[in-house]
């Protein structure tokens, strides 16, 4: 078999490998471009034959061949959905929209499949095994929305999950809208919405009205979940515990979870942080949490606002904040003091750390700061300013997992932890993107140098596991590549 190299793609799947550890699956893609499907362990599980690919949940990938015929394969590189059965496939909840290679004359102009709208021809609701569930017809209109929408004598029926019914009922269902194949589904009707939320354990298990509009999910954790209608300027929250609803008529585009779970909600340059079931608060500068975060004014040296647990701190005067907003994972921050440096303040408005330095940096995530003391390089310090470090560094920087890169004036780098500790002398040359990787609950740290790449075990006392020469990069299907070739965890070629 010919070497692997660039111009690959990777999708990920899992399923259950031992007790212990997960198996991943992927698609590599060959010089003759044609991918195949992999595992974690390095194991080939089909040829390479399959022009494209697309990974469909934890089951399987849906593909076409070198006619561009398309089909369904499992884990196991077995055809599920035959390829050329189908003209066209698509993936909903447990179940796929298909459609068929149809002739048409030049003057035919036939009803076309598109989101929302029910068409009577061509369009068909498979299950997970491809057998077809329904059929558009004279006699059954289906909408393909977020999920298969049937209306059959003269009632509409909502599917999910491999076929089942969430709703059937006279009452016309105008779209359908679910949480990236979750278990949160929102119905859209004339004059309101109703929300269900379906899990496996049914005493969890509710569901109620919610206002009118056309709302999409914007996030979702276990705890809850906002829809949002950008149009009608409506967000709604979904407490899954209370089973409430909470409505704020906000402009809001986006939203995420920070590293803390806060809810951020953003519009073009506003940002705001949802307490849940409240009223979002717009921040500018610092926070810790809904209730404890600065504002900053618009004269740079303020005076700037502290609110702690909610209630106002007084002023900040004379000195700047940090413009941009930033989540503070202790609750100290550093100010720049008009004519005389940066120092650390509580949001109690009080200096805690007596030191004035020439740079400062929020502590990290690790309960400890970077800062420049005086000219001779960066120094680590903790929550009450005593240094950590015993050398001075020409430049830090935090890279996650209580560890830190740090320079001399050469380029070159070596790893420190919180303690101060050297982990790796400074002779490594090139930091990758992403040094510190993530991978089946287990740690790992990735480090450059003279053009060889190094593969740590962090969870094993910095293990060195392999090296390759070139710069490796990580995929989170669980292997490496390095443009040419690919490699599984521990180093072994896949070939």
């Amino acid at each position: 078999m010919k070497k692997l190299f660039a111009g690959f793609m990777a999708l990920m799947l899992l399923s259950g490998c031992s007790q212990n550890q997960k198996a991943h699956y992927f698609m590599l893609t060959n010089d003759q471009k044609l991918s195949a499907l992999y595992n974690s362990e390095g194991e080939q599980i089909t040829d390479y034959q399959y022009q494209s690919f697309e990974k469909v949940g934890n089951r399987g990938y849906i593909i076409t061949n070198a006619k561009k015929q398309v089909g369904f394969i499992d884990l196991d590189g077995d055809e599920i959905i035959p390829v050329g059965e189908y003209e066209t496939l698509e993936s909903v909840d447990d179940m796929f929209y298909a459609t068929k290679k149809v002739e048409k004359k030049k003057d035919d102009q036939k009803e076309k499949s598109t989101q929302n709208t029910f068409v009577k021809e061509n369009l068909y609701v498979l299950n997970e095994d491809g057998e077809v569930l329904y059929q558009a017809d004279k006699s059954t209109a289906i909408m393909q929305s977020g999920l298969p929408v049937i209306l059959k004598d003269k009632e509409y029926i909502v599917l999910y999950r491999n076929g089942e019914e969430l709703y059937k009922g006279k009452e016309a269902v105008t779209y359908v809208n679910q949480y990236s194949s979750a278990k949160s589904i929102v119905i859209g009707f004339k004059d309101y919405n109703h929300f269900y939320y379906s899990t496996q354990n049914e005493e969890q298990n509710f569901d109620m009205k919610i206002e009118k509009g056309n709302y999409e999910f914007l996030i979702q954790n276990d705890q809850g979940c906002i829809l949002n209608d950008e149009k009608l300027k409506s967000m709604i929250y979904i407490d899954f515990e209370k089973q409430e609803a909470s409505q704020n008529h906000i402009a809001i585009k986006d939203a995420y979870f920070d590293d803390k779970e806060n809810i951020i909600l953003t519009h073009d340059d506003k940002t705001y942080i949802y307490p849940t079931g409240g009223v979002p608060v717009l921040i500018n500068s610092y926070y810790v949490n809904a209730k404890t975060y600065l504002v900053r004014e618009e004269d740079v040296y303020g005076p700037h606002m502290i609110y702690k647990n909610g209630l106002s701190k007084g002023n900040l005067e004379n000195c700047q904040l940090y413009p941009e907003v930033m989540l503070l994972y202790f609750e100290i921050f550093p100010v720049y003091i008009q004519d005389k440096g940066y120092a650390y303040y509580s949001f109690d408005n009080k200096q805690v750390i007596d030191q004035i330095y020439l740079e400062a940096q929020p502590f990290d995530a690790s309960d400890t700061a970077i800062v420049k003391i005086d000219n001779k390089g960066y120094s680590l310090i903790d929550e009450e300013g005593q240094i950590l470090t015993k050398n001075t560094y020409y430049r830090m920087e935090y890279i996650g997992s209580s560890y830190y890169v740090v320079y001399n004036e050469n380029g070159m780098y070596g790893i420190i932890d919180t303690t101060g500790e050297e982990i790796f002398p400074i002779e490594y040359t090139s930091l990758p993107e992403t040094p510190i990787i993530e991978y089946n609950d287990e740690n790992y740290m990735m480090l450059n140098k003279n053009g060889r790449s190094y593969i740590y075990d962090v969870n094993n006392d910095m293990e060195e596991l392999f090296s390759i020469e070139g710069d490796l990069t990580f995929h989170q299907e669980g292997y490496f590549s390095d443009g040419y070739h690919y490699y599984t965890m521990d180093g072994e070629s896949i070939e």
